[in-house]
């Protein structure tokens, strides 16, 4: 038999309830609805935030190399350290590059010049000891970290804590890398 919406079996919201409670009951059943929206309202807002970290949008000022970029962010050029990746180092000062460090660099600046887009999501920490952002930056859609990674033009490296929401995806993405031999990994 269906349950029955009858105003008879529905005791709670009559109203000659509500005044059996008396003052002190109103007042207990107020602070409970006040202490849930409240708790509520503090776990949407975190849920919220994670969701929406990758809404910082920014446009490239200066390629650095294929793991450091200059954006324009929040009115004025700052440094973007990408998170959880290494690549191979641009030759300065009439060193020698590391093998792949052009081909990182310019996969880098291929994404991100050709981006409709580019946001940068931030971790727990949002700079490091040299003053640079630290940040998972995409180009539209796509997670540059993840496809330097994929495309074995980028090593994880530089895991610190709090600062590694996505070291497993990116460890799974390095992994399929060292497997296919690509990039940095073709010699091992």
């Amino acid at each position: 038999m269906a349950p029955q919406n009858d105003r008879k079996n529905n005791k709670f919201i009559r109203p000659r309830h509500l005044k059996k409670l008396g003052l002190p009951g109103m007042i207990v059943i107020l602070l409970l609805f006040i202490g849930v929206t409240v708790y509520n309202d503090n776990f949407a807002g975190e849920d919220t935030e994670q969701e929406t970290t990758a809404d910082n949008e920014v446009t490239v000022d200066q390629h650095i190399d294929g793991d450091t970029t200059r954006f324009n962010y929040n009115g004025s050029s700052e440094s973007f350290r990408y998170l959880i990746i290494n690549t191979p180092e641009i030759g300065r000062d009439g060193e020698q590059d590391e093998p792949y460090a052009q081909e990182a660099f310019e996969r880098t600046q291929e994404l991100l010049d050709n981006a409709d887009t580019i946001t940068v999501e931030f971790d727990e920490e949002e700079k490091d000891h040299y003053d640079r952002y630290l940040a998972y930056v995409y180009a539209d859609d796509e997670m540059v970290n993840e496809v330097l990674v994929q495309e074995g033009l980028a090593s994880v490296d530089y895991v610190h804590p709090p600062n590694d929401k996505y070291e497993d995806l990116l460890k799974e993405a390095e992994q399929q890398a060292k497997n296919e031999g690509l990039g940095i990994w073709s010699d091992q």
